[in-house]
């Protein structure tokens, strides 16, 4: 079976081969599990999600489409040595790009010790969003746990455009046979750093951040913009961050906890000083993104995106326009309170890390995802590559303490004083 990508998928595509995107999903385990297990299980849910299943062909005029084949989830084996260990490994990994052309869209990395292992899931950014991968990774578990899972067909992945009432068909394409450029095979390694936050410290960033009238989201923006401001921003700089904001509750999906694209990226812009008021950019944050009429922004896009890719003659021209609209200092992706369980049999799920994404053009990336009772920061950024290696990773160590120490002053100072 095969159906042709959506308006938002085709961008991801075409954006993938010049400034890759693809992102990993991350579980550090407690627990044992052998080799032969994991493959079982993926070939199950490989069978279960049906955007595991495809590659992309173009066809006689160049369109894109997901094509199905019977290739397997490639899974690599790793012996763990430390905590850190898994850090490395996901920055080699998220410098060789997914191949487009080659099914499946994505690998699996597993680093295993007696005691605890990290598994590792790399997506392309066509088939899948950061909840896709958190989805993923709780099948796999639920099926190292016992679970079965039953095959749906490709017709049940539906793109974001085809799930969202009011869109209506693309325009018939009439553009003439375009060449692609092959997949990157190199790039530069992407930096990851990750603070796992206390369950106390958790619990007053949400408490406090309600009471500031805003959101943990917001919060965690301010911390991150009011960074920036402290390395290479001018007081003059208008910064832009981009939101990925989750649509699945607004669609029509057969399966609404699938692997598919299924986002909007909204953005907001600050005018920020170093000493701006910290729960003033945080309220910022939140009133620019409830202003934003997310349904009617996806079907606007469209509308302006499709019948020019529809049409597409010169796809580099079109990922230089894309770049321009999305490109923004600052990409924060919260994937907000996970609801999934922590034990699964005999393993147990002690963090998760989503979305780690490796992003081709300058900005910096924190991913944000809240499991049970600890929330947990990953920030990635991706050097030029002429860049020296050490002085971009001290540059991003220092963003990311510079970000913790923000939330530690707007949170825990404040609730020293209110104790006091």
């Amino acid at each position: 079976m095969e159906r042709y990508l959506g308006a938002f998928e085709h961008l991801c595509w075409l954006y993938n081969q010049c400034y890759p995107l693809d992102f990993a999903t991350v579980a550090k385990l407690q627990g044992q599990f052998s080799s032969e297990q994991l493959s079982t299980v993926l070939r199950q849910v490989q069978q279960h999600h049906p955007l595991l299943r495809v590659r992309i062909a173009t066809d006689a005029i160049g369109q894109p489409k997901f094509v199905e084949t019977d290739d397997e989830i490639p899974l690599r084996l790793v012996a763990r040595t430390n905590d850190r260990h898994w850090q490395a490994e996901l920055e080699v990994e998220l410098a060789r790009s997914l191949n487009w052309q080659v099914a499946p869209l994505l690998r699996v990395i597993l680093l295993q010790s007696e005691a605890e292992s990290e598994l590792m899931i790399i997506c392309h950014h066509a088939i899948a969003d950061g909840l896709s991968g958190v989805y993923l990774m709780r099948d796999i578990l639920q099926g190292l746990g016992g679970k079965i899972f039953e095959r749906s067909e490709l017709s049940a992945a539906l793109s974001l455009e085809s799930a969202l009432p009011g869109i209506a068909p693309s325009p018939e394409a009439t553009a003439k046979p375009t060449d692609y450029p092959p997949a990157l095979s190199r790039r530069s390694r992407p930096h990851i750093h990750t603070v796992l936050l206390s369950p106390e410290f958790t619990q007053q960033l949400i408490q406090r951040s309600r009471s500031e009238h805003t959101t943990v989201h917001g919060a965690i923006s301010a911390a991150f913009l009011l960074a920036l401001t402290q390395q290479d921003v001018k007081p003059s700089d208008v910064l832009r961050c981009l939101h990925p904001v989750n649509m699945r509750s607004q669609l029509s999906l057969p399966m609404p906890e699938g692997v598919g694209l299924y986002i909007c990226n909204c953005t907001t812009t600050h005018s920020l000083r170093a000493d701006s008021a910290f729960w003033d950019v945080a309220r910022s944050v939140k009133s620019q993104l409830s202003q934003i009429d997310i349904a009617q922004q996806i079907v606007e896009e469209r509308q302006l995106r499709q019948p020019t890719m529809a049409n597409l003659t010169d796809a580099t021209a079109l990922v230089e326009a894309a770049k321009s609209q999305y490109f923004c200092q600052l990409n924060v992706t919260n994937l907000g309170r996970i609801d999934m369980a922590q034990q699964y049999g005999n393993l147990r799920i002690k963090a998760l890390h989503a979305p780690v994404v490796a992003s081709g053009v300058a900005g910096r990336n924190v991913e944000v995802a809240t499991l049970s009772d600890r929330l947990a920061l990953t920030i990635s950024s991706t050097p030029l590559m002429d860049v020296d290696r050490a002085e971009s990773d001290r540059s991003a160590t220092a963003f990311l303490l510079s970000g913790v120490k923000h939330l530690e002053c707007a949170v825990v100072q404040e609730v020293a004083s209110e104790a006091a």
